[in-house]
């Protein structure tokens, strides 16, 4: 009789652990996860005519988006407990700044508004276990730049982007949690107008095919 209760006690054991590790093993499953933040914007290069005051003009080989709101939308598939495939939207608007002008005010002023879509697929790379569910990603797709500056007319881009992530998901329940997301992001300008120039003057067209961005976002997580 010990020997039979023994055994029934494992083999409940067992079954239990099992359950356990197959509610934890999210593979094959969808993940849907709206979400807002921070956008944090980097230089836009390319020489461009802004108006600085009235009647006057002057050209400028880069503007600097502002900070402000970046929202979206992720879909994800789970290959296996530790590899996901995903793609996201996300959107900021923001306004456009010229630098800093010495002698002029304002010394910052708004030359203009810039309209940011993204388009990425992501792979994603899963560690942790139990409700929380920590993450890197490498990503890549298009951005759509509509962008408004004071003295040309409006002008739409679609160029190549690509980034990296990482972050974390805590579930209250297994099938809803909150997720945490950061990533930094290039975009190719796709222009040899412009440069970069440090505070030192020194200038170099290095950089001015690329602009950098960055985001830090927060939303909710649903798992089916």
């Amino acid at each position: 009789m010990r020997f039979r209760l023994l055994a029934l006690a494992a083999c409940l054991g067992f079954a239990t652990l099992a359950g356990t590790a197959a509610a934890q093993d999210r593979a094959g499953t969808f993940e849907i996860s709206p979400f807002a933040g921070g956008y944090f914007g980097g230089r836009l290069y390319g020489n461009t005519t802004v108006l600085t005051a009235p009647g006057t003009t002057t050209t400028l080989s880069f503007l600097e988006p502002d900070d402000d709101l970046a929202y979206g939308v992720r879909l994800a598939y789970n290959v296996t407990r530790v590899f996901a495939f995903e793609f996201d939207w996300t959107s900021a608007r923001t306004d456009l700044r010229a630098p800093y002008l010495y002698g002029m005010s304002p010394q910052n002023p708004v030359a203009g508004r810039l309209r940011q879509n993204v388009y990425e697929a992501n792979l994603l790379f899963n560690f942790g276990k139990r409700r929380a569910v920590g993450y890197f990603g490498l990503g890549a797709g298009v951005a759509t730049l509509d962008r408004t500056d004071s003295t040309v007319d409006p002008q739409s881009l679609t160029r190549f982007t690509a980034n990296i992530s990482a972050g974390a998901k805590f579930f209250f329940t297994p099938r809803v949690g909150l997720r945490l997301d950061g990533r930094y992001r290039v975009v190719d300008q796709n222009s040899g107008d412009g440069g970069s120039c440090d505070r030192g003057g020194f200038c170099s067209d290095r950089w001015s095919h690329w602009s950098y961005d960055g985001e830090l976002t927060g939303g909710l997580v649903f798992a089916f």
